[in-house]
């Protein structure tokens, strides 16, 4: 890092890009007027402080300051995502009482120590939804950068204190070189860090041999947590008989029984591949097993500024919405056996606040408030801890609370989000692992990074930002083809 006084100063970089990416599983949607006016509205006030407070431009950026003020940027122009004008942040203004957003006051892009304060937290951290950038192969001699990169970014630089390593489809084509994989990185964390690492294991349920591949993983890696799945051919998905009796029999066979399966981010109806409506009716049909339904039915570009509507004609539903009727046609109450995840989905929503109200509070509703699951889909979209404390930090309008039934998102719910459901989806004790980690290596690494940040020698953050543009995407996926991501 540049001190300011010698040579160029490393680019700035807001904490997450204020247009999100693509995880390299869509099209992300084109940059938007309102995202460059927050990046330049975001860089007056780094202009304004970083002099005030003493530091660089980049160390005020990548402090609590900075990400106050990214925060505070985005409450300040919430206005502007349903077509209002954008105003230039007052320094006096925080939060309006009667919006969704963020409880972020000014006095924190201007004090670095109540922005720690403020912006900092003990939760019990659980992200069931990462990856790492890297071939799913296993590596021989030291652990290679990407795996390093990992580990520092998720667990170093962000509070995440357990994390599950997920897959994307052409994942399953490794064959059991991706359980191997996975396996080895968990014992490398275990070496330093503890019991931190969990991992998914790919399937594709409708391969006539899956059921045999399914009991040969099960037998070498004992420590498989779930099985990863996404949409399939048969317009039934999951629901299909077949499915039920050879890959659902399975994951019950194996004791493995979780299910975690992508449902969104695509195009599609109440009824098509991307929609929850087959997981529903699985779990509907295997009520002693658990199925997750990964990014929970969100749709880029989808509004969600708006309840659910029970009355609306389910060829209309898309998004969450779908999430909701599946689960009311199955009769499936909240805290059932079906739990919704956030990865990538609250990284492309937590920019609209109301929107991110109205999707939250559909599924804490719907779904349950024991059930809704943090993930974040890192490193594919950058360093998860302003995720982290968005959510810590975001607050629902009373209005809506009273008009549609939402929750309050108190500090035991937001702990329950952050952590403590997925620890129990998974079956974990929150305790335990805190204590087995306890100023472990990882841990140690964590406090050096955060007392000196020059200390540890990080990742550049621009390799770890997803696809912005068709351009990255299909470059991205160019690079898929021999290279894609571990987890």
């Amino acid at each position: 890092m540049s001190n300011g006084k010698s040579g160029p100063e490393l680019p700035i970089l807001a904490p997450l890009d204020f247009d999100p990416p693509s995880n390299g599983e869509f099209v992300p949607l084109p940059p938007t007027a309102l995202g460059r006016r927050r990046w330049e509205m975001w860089r007056e006030i780094v202009e304004r402080q970083h002099l005030r407070l003493g530091l660089t431009r980049r160390a005020f950026a990548e402090s609590a300051c900075g990400l106050a003020a990214w925060l505070f940027v985005i409450d300040q122009t919430a206005c502007d995502s349903k077509g209002g004008a954008v105003a230039t942040p007052s320094p006096d203004a925080g939060m309006p009482s009667d919006a969704s957003g963020y409880d972020v006051q000014p006095s924190m892009m201007q004090d670095l120590a109540q922005a720690r304060e403020a912006l900092s937290g003990n939760n019990f951290v659980f992200d069931v939804q990462t990856h790492v950038v890297a071939p799913e192969t296993p590596w021989t001699g030291a652990p290679p950068d990407r795996i390093l990169d990992y580990i520092k970014l998720m667990f170093a630089e962000s509070d995440t204190t357990v994390a599950c390593l997920s897959g994307i489809p052409a994942t399953r084509n490794d064959g059991l070189q991706s359980p191997q994989a996975r396996a080895q990185l968990q014992e490398l964390v275990e070496r330093f860090g503890g019991s931190r690492l969990l991992f998914h294991c790919n399937t594709d349920p409708e391969l006539p041999g899956e059921p045999d591949y399914m009991a040969m993983a099960a037998s070498r890696y004992k420590n498989i947590a779930a099985w990863k799945s996404y949409p399939q051919n048969n317009p039934q998905g999951l629901a299909a008989d077949a499915v039920v009796g050879t890959f659902i029999q399975t994951a019950r066979d194996t004791g493995i029984k979780i299910i975690a399966s992508h449902r969104g981010l695509g195009p599609g109806g109440y009824v098509s591949s991307n929609s929850p409506l087959d997981v529903v009716q699985a779990a509907k049909k295997a009520p002693d097993l658990k199925f997750l339904v990964y990014h929970s039915g969100f749709q880029p570009g989808v509004d969600e500024n708006h309840p659910y509507d029970p009355a609306a004609p389910a060829a209309s539903l898309q998004g969450v919405d779908r999430f909701v009727r599946a689960l009311e046609d199955n009769k499936l109450p909240p805290g059932s056996n079906v739990y919704a995840e956030l990865g990538t989905t609250w990284r492309s929503i937590l920019g609209m606040p109301e929107q991110a109200a109205h999707f939250l509070g559909k599924l804490l509703k719907y779904v349950g408030p024991d059930n809704v699951l943090y993930g974040t889909d890192c490193v594919m979209s950058g360093n998860p801890q302003p995720q982290i404390v968005a959510m810590r930090m975001f607050t629902i309008a009373p209005a809506l609370q009273q008009q549609h039934g939402y929750p309050e998102l108190t500090a035991e719910l937001k702990a329950k989000i952050l952590g403590l459901n997925g620890a129990r989806a998974y079956g974990i004790d929150p305790a335990k692992v805190r204590y087995v980690i306890k100023d472990d290596e990882i841990d140690k690494l964590r406090m050096a990074l955060r007392d000196d940040p020059r200390s540890v020698p990080m990742p550049d953050r621009r390799h770890y930002r997803g696809p912005r543009t068709r351009q990255e995407l299909f470059a991205f996926l160019r690079r898929e083809k021999t290279v894609h991501p571990l987890g």
